[in-house]
C-alpha cells in the first residue's frame, strides 16, 4: 500500500505507538506555536498570503509539510523541528519541548552534563547533520569558509580600531 505522505511526514493520525488523541493535540500544539513564531519573525502565514511558500523556500521543506504541520495536522520530525528553530531565530529546546519530544525542565536552565562541545569543522558539522550529498557539501562547505573569512576580516577591523601595538615590548593595548 502506497504512503499517504511523503516520508518527510508523518500525519497525526498515522502512529501504531501513541494515541491518536495524544499526537493529534501535540500536533495542534506545534502548529500554534511555530504559527505565532512564523508570525512574529514577519511571515503572513494566512493561506495564499505567501508567507508558507517563503517559509517553505527557507527551510528546504515542502510547501503541504509546511502548511500540515501550522495547520496541526502533522506532527514534524526532530530535524524538522531543528530546521524551524534555525529559520524562526528560536530556542531549540523550547522547540522540543512545546512539541512534546521532550518534557519541560525544571529547575536551572544550563546544568551542562560536562565540558562544552569543541568546535566543528564544517565536514565534521556537515556529517553531524547527516548532509551526504557531495554537492550540497561542496555548496555548504563554501559557504562555510567564506563566512569565516568574512568575519576574520570584520574581527581584523575592529581589533585594529580598538587596538595598538605596543611597539616597546609587542603586546597589544587597548586605545586611548
Amino acid at each position: 500500500m502506497p504512503a499517504r505522505y511523503p516520508p518527510t511526514m508523518r500525519s497525526a493520525k498515522d502512529s501504531p505507538h501513541e494515541s491518536r488523541t495524544l499526537r493529534q493535540a501535540q500536533a495542534q500544539r506545534i502548529g500554534a506555536y511555530l504559527t505565532q513564531a512564523a508570525t512574529a519573525a514577519g511571515y503572513d502565514v494566512r493561506r495564499r498570503h505567501g508567507g508558507r511558500a517563503q517559509l517553505a523556500a527557507v527551510t528546504g521543506l515542502s510547501l503541504t509539510t509546511i502548511s500540515r504541520t501550522l495547520d496541526g495536522k502533522t506532527l514534524p520530525l526532530s530535524s524538522q523541528l531543528s530546521t524551524w528553530a534555525t529559520v524562526l531565530n528560536l530556542d531549540h529546546r523550547r522547540v522540543l519541548v512545546e512539541s512534546g519530544l521532550i518534557p519541560e525542565q525544571r529547575g536551572p536552565e544550563s546544568q551542562r552534563r560536562g565540558p562544552a562541545p569543541a568546535t566543528l569543522s564544517p565536514d565534521e558539522a556537515m556529517t553531524a547533520w547527516r548532509i551526504t550529498d557531495p554537492i550540497i557539501r561542496r555548496t555548504l562547505n563554501g559557504s562555510i569558509v567564506h563566512a569565516i573569512a568574512l568575519q576574520a576580516e570584520i574581527d581584523a577591523a575592529a581589533g585594529s580600531r580598538a587596538l595598538r601595538e605596543d611597539t616597546h615590548n609587542g603586546t597589544w593595548r587597548a586605545r586611548r
